[in-house]
């Protein structure tokens, strides 16, 4: 491959588009996605050295030995078993267990739908309450956004931030007595989260809600076996997550709770084999017609090449404007790091900083920037053929302006080092079966990433000293003191 130094301070016209001497190897179509790299600047010779690369690297067989149940978390010696939670098939690790929780969770989203499960004194169930942050927020979230009607039977309401203003904003439009709280949490000692449930816990009592009547109301997400005592929930109250499960690839598991109450368990389904049937395109399809390699491919050739250091997510549809934070957590979590598992230093860089908003929006707001700005983005424009929507001619009016970015944002003066590489990422509709492949796809982007760049991608030690410093704030002390003293010790 073409050294970096010798990219960097390149004009774009003197660094090709992948479509002006490869257009044959540009588009690729899976699991109802139409992805399009031909606006990618680099030359024919280099992708196929890229491809090269990638298949001495093992990129492939690193990715199928971690579907397959291969120890790939080197620093918490755990498996990474996310595409297990959206299998069908009995071949898949931990498949039995996976299966069981996920009837209990459908069948207790299907009580509470159906009117079977009411609230402590006969109501029905009109809102939900998730209470979580981070991984446990995120892609609920994301999905609900996604796939919720204009007038849902359950509302969803999400009590992330440790901030009162939310608390009091969602607690004001929701009925206790037809409520039900989900508290997510992973290891169950997130501080925010259980500051939220305390507070929504004294709501719940305040209106008289207590005893054993809590146990209408009230359930939990979590790998910790304690959890549900913690909250002084029988035991049934629980639902369960697995460590090899990390958060932000989690919305698969129990952690989708709230949306399987709010959707029903068909579309939940639908959701998962969307997903499922990504995993068998990335683990079956050959490198140069495999949508989440070409995806990482890129994004490492564009990080370590081309001098780019930030990614822009651009939806040109209302429903998928929360994927870009979903998408923020799941990159920079996963990649945003400059040591291997074995501690030593990476070299170059590594994971990208991804943000983005709304495309339509964007291009009234930041465009500007991305468009003759002194800076190199890497860009993923997402639109879908099918609009969510009767108004034909708003449709038309956005398509058409996400095809002209596509090109605008490419198309810079001679005389400029800086300029940005464009993929257009097309869903034949927003269903909950493409939903699933979406999200899928990015996370097996992520996780390959994390191959190439030689990172593990499923721990997080840079969140854990903030969380520290924060506990020693809360007992009055100086957060610089206490850094100081940590690393002395």
């Amino acid at each position: 491959m073409t050294s970096a130094s010798s990219k960097k301070n390149q004009a774009p016209e003197s660094v090709p588009f992948l479509r002006d001497s490869a257009p044959d190897r540009t588009e690729i179509r899976a699991c109802g996605i139409k992805l399009d790299i031909s606006r990618q600047r680099i030359s024919a010779a280099d992708f196929e050295g890229l491809l090269k690369f990638v298949e001495k690297k093992g990129l492939l067989e690193a990715h199928r030995a971690m579907v397959q149940g291969a120890t790939v978390n080197q620093g918490e010696h755990r498996q990474a078993l996310h595409t297990s939670l959206r299998a069908f098939s009995a071949e898949a690790p931990r498949y039995d267990e996976v299966l069981a929780e996920r009837k209990r969770l459908f069948d207790f989203a299907q009580r509470v739908r159906d009117g079977r499960w009411r609230g402590c004194r006969g109501d029905r169930i009109t809102d939900v309450i998730n209470i979580g942050i981070g991984g446990s927020e995120m892609g609920p979230r994301a999905v609900w956004h996604a796939l919720r009607t204009a007038n849902p039977d359950l509302r969803l309401h999400f009590l992330a931030s440790v901030d009162g203003v939310l608390l009091e904003r969602i607690l004001s439009v929701c009925n206790p007595r037809s409520t039900l709280v989900v508290v997510s949490s992973k290891s169950f000692t997130t501080r925010e989260t259980q500051v939220n449930a305390t507070a929504v816990d004294q709501w719940l009592l305040d209106n008289g809600i207590v005893g054993a009547d809590r146990s209408r109301h009230m359930v939990v997400v979590s790998a910790n076996p304690e959890a549900a005592d913690i909250m002084c929930l029988p035991p049934e109250n629980r639902f369960r997550l697995w460590n090899w499960v990390g958060g932000r690839f989690s919305v698969w598991s129990s952690i989708g709770l709230p949306v399987v109450l709010a959707l029903g368990t068909e579309a939940f389904t639908e959701f998962l084999m969307g997903a499922n049937e990504m995993d068998r395109h990335s683990v079956s399809a050959d490198e140069g017609e495999n949508i989440p390699v070409l995806l990482a491919m890129m994004e490492y050739w564009n990080a370590t090449k081309m001098g780019i250091t930030s990614h822009c997510l651009l939806p040109y549809d209302e429903r998928l404007r929360v994927i870009v934070p979903w998408l923020q957590q799941l990159e920079m979590e996963s990649l945003g790091k400059t040591h291997g598992p074995d501690g030593h230093l990476v070299e170059g860089n590594t994971g990208l900083e991804v943000w983005g908003a709304n495309g339509n929006e964007g291009q009234h707001s930041f465009y500007q920037w991305l468009r003759d700005g002194t800076g190199r983005t890497s860009i993923d424009l997402v639109w879908s053929e099918m609009p969510g929507h009767r108004y034909a001619e708003h449709y038309r009016v956005l398509l058409a302006n996400a095809r002209a970015q596509a090109e605008a944002l490419v198309m810079r003066g001679p005389e400029s080092p800086f300029f940005n590489a464009v993929s257009t990422i097309v869903l034949d509709a927003v269903t909950p079966r493409r939903l699933g492949a979406l999200m899928a796809m990015y996370e097996h982007k992520t996780t390959m990433l994390g191959h190439l760049f030689g990172l593990n991608p499923f721990d997080q030690p840079g969140v854990e000293l903030g969380k520290r410093l924060s506990r020693s704030a809360e007992r009055g002390l100086d957060p610089k003191k206490a850094l100081a003293e940590a690393s002395a010790s």
